[in-house]
């Protein structure tokens, strides 16, 4: 598995695919409200579609599978996964006179595979033509709010996946290959697999709202947000570079990936953090520490991160079972001595992460410690091992790539992902001269920096 920019695919022409409904699917309002995430991602939605954009906020997976495609099999997995995940289940009617939205499920029909016209030219226009079927499918307004699809050729094909983000999140998309795959095969002849239950997304929305409420501004968790909030005059986390955007204006997004370590690389990290008493992602963030440090001046490194909020039951769910926590520390000499503060800064994010950031940002507002103008797409972290999700041995992970739709952005991301073959970054920023020689300078110097470090012998093991 792979996470980059749509555009690293290169899937080879053929008849191009996509599976939708046979028929209108039946549907019936669910009570309840949508989860945080998904009620700031459907305000943004409804505010770009009153002012004539078009919403990319989107998010897929691309893989290539071996063999003749047996549409039937194929459709009839889509139903099967589909049915498994009530969240994909769900819609937002946007319909009601006072703005509020009705949170829809639908009954699942058949799907059928409907043949789409390739482009004339495959190498200059596939991308184009892809991007329309996922753009015209992932919206939070109807049913389906995803798109699969499969470019078919004689003795392999290719298959996309890809839903609105409101019905999905990074961890969601990285395993939805494989359960598609193995629904697949099980209809293909080949061995059915077991899957563990999966609790719906509904559920998890709603008991996320009755857990929020239990938090008050005397909260441990909400002291933690004020203290780092204030700490910074209001502001959130920034790229230390400039992007080349005026204040209020936005550009479009630009994706770019970059290698930081290879294998030996991350073995060599691992055993520095071991060392230092702490995991493998204290090594990442501290190398981000010292990165700041080097081009911003920073003394403290202030990030936001992007925390799992899954359980037992949730393991294998789709949803956006996510959350954003503070990490904050002091950036020391050198990686082997800042490594330690990350490793402290990493496990108050994890006990803050407990609490709905949205518990916290609703307080810091009512106490002005913030603005809404300050709070509004901070730099965000995200950290994942792609070694760890449920069939990463399996050729339909191995061959994946995951990416995100390409809209507009004020700010920068960034998501570092270890997989079998080593450490590396894809960093989201607007599309112009300076802010993509910003990312370049910030993956490169990250690379020095971790390459430098793992370039020096391990102290003694802590006890």
């Amino acid at each position: 598995m792979r996470l980059g920019p749509f555009r690293d695919w290169r899937p080879e022409p053929g008849r191009i695919l996509v599976f939708l409904p046979a028929a209108d699917a039946t549907s019936r309002p669910l009570p309840g409200e949508p989860s945080f995430l998904q009620a700031d991602h459907l305000g943004a939605f409804a505010a770009l579609r009153a002012a004539g954009g078009r919403s990319r906020a989107w998010t897929g997976t691309v893989t290539e599978m071996p063999g003749d495609l047996d549409e039937a099999a194929l459709a009839a997995a889509l139903a099967a996964f589909v049915s498994r995940h009530e969240g994909l289940r769900t819609w937002f009617d946007f319909g009601a006179a006072d703005g509020s939205v009705e949170r829809m499920i639908a009954d699942v029909p058949p799907f059928v595979a409907r043949e789409v016209s390739p482009p004339a030219d495959w190498d200059a226009e596939w991308y184009d033509a892809i991007v329309a079927l996922y753009d015209e499918a992932c919206t939070p307004d109807s049913w389906p709010g995803f798109v699969l699809g499969a470019i078919v050729r004689a003795g392999s094909w290719s298959l996309f996946w890809g839903a609105d983000h409101a019905f999905t999140d990074g961890a969601s998309q990285l395993m939805a290959p494989v359960e598609l795959a193995l629904a697949y095969a099980a209809r293909t002849g080949g061995e059915p697999v077991a899957l563990p239950p999966a609790a719906g997304f509904p559920g998890y929305a709603d008991a996320e709202r009755a857990h929020a409420a239990t938090f008050t501004p005397a909260s441990a968790e909400v002291s933690v947000w004020r203290d780092v909030v204030v700490r910074h005059e209001g502001r959130m986390p920034a790229l230390p570079l400039p992007l080349g955007l005026a204040p209020g204006e936005t550009a479009p997004d630009a994706i770019r990936g970059y290698e930081l370590l290879d294998g030996d690389g991350c073995a060599a990290l691992e055993r520095l953090c071991r060392a230092a008493g702490a995991r493998f992602t204290s090594g990442v963030y501290a190398a981000l520490g010292l990165v700041e440090r080097e081009l911003g001046g920073a003394q403290r490194y202030w990030g936001v991160t992007v925390l799992g909020t899954r359980d037992e039951s949730t393991a294998t769910s789709h949803g956006w079972f996510c959350n954003f926590a503070p990490v904050e520390f002091p950036i020391r000499a050198g990686m082997a001595e800042t490594i330690p503060a990350a490793e402290h800064a990493l496990q108050v994010a994890k006990q803050v992460a407990a609490m709905p950031v949205h518990a916290a940002l609703g307080v810091l507002l009512a106490e002005e410690a913030t603005t809404p103008d300050q709070l509004y797409n901070p730099h965000m972290v995200s950290y994942l091992d792609l070694r760890r999700f449920p069939g990463s041995d399996l050729p339909a992970y191995r061959n994946a790539l995951h990416f995100t739709g390409e809209g507009r952005t004020a700010n920068s991301a960034l998501w570092i992902n270890r997989d079998h073959d080593g450490l590396s970054v894809v960093i989201r920023v607007p599309d112009t001269p300076a802010a993509r020689a910003s990312a370049d300078l910030y993956a490169l110097t990250l690379r020095r920096l971790l390459a430098e470090a793992t370039a020096q012998p391990a102290g003694p093991a802590a006890p």
